[in-house]
């Protein structure tokens, strides 16, 4: 099994990065309930059992092999401490090199205002100062929010093509 970092809390100017926990569920359900947020990634909102269940696995750190790593961290205003989102990352270790697959999804509500590039670039900043050395995500090509992001944290377009989401790509400094 690999040695995995835990996610650890992290603030911004505006937001609080706080390691996800089983307890997260009950408040996520509604941040996540929208349906517009299923657009171009499909699916629907998740329900309460779903999210436990969900978070008791993520809540882990790592995938039951060991093989890969789990960060996940409640994105949240620290002016009101509500939830407004979700930032991600499964990293992957290949020889002395680890990629990072990241997501982001912040409430409808709350899109808009750069919560999810700032987020996202704390996530990321940790993740650099962590020895992770490629980014990755996986973008719909017609959600023209998280291109956006993408960009912001320099990361540019592939060829590749999966479920219909293109595969975003950075090399990080070392």
């Amino acid at each position: 099994m690999n040695d995995w970092p835990a996610a650890q809390p992290r603030d911004t100017t505006r937001l609080f990065l706080k390691p996800l926990s089983v307890a997260d569920a009950q408040e996520m359900s509604h941040v996540l309930g929208d349906t517009s947020l299923y657009r171009y990634i499909g699916g629907t909102p998740p329900t309460l059992q779903q999210l436990t269940e969900r978070y008791t696995r993520q809540s882990l750190g790592h995938s039951p092999d060991g093989e890969q790593g789990w960060l996940n961290w409640i994105v949240r205003r620290q002016d009101t401490d509500r939830a407004v989102g979700f930032v991600q990352s499964t990293l992957l270790r290949s020889g002395e090199s680890c990629s990072a697959e990241i997501a982001w999804m912040i409430a409808s509500q709350h899109q808009g205002l750069g919560y999810a590039t700032e987020a996202a670039r704390r996530m990321v900043d940790w993740l650099i100062s962590e020895g992770t050395s490629t980014l990755i995500a996986h973008i719909h090509p017609m959600n023209q929010a998280s291109v956006a992001v993408a960009r912001k944290l320099g990361m540019h377009a592939t060829t590749t093509i999966i479920d219909d989401e293109v595969r975003w790509e950075a090399s990080l400094p070392r």
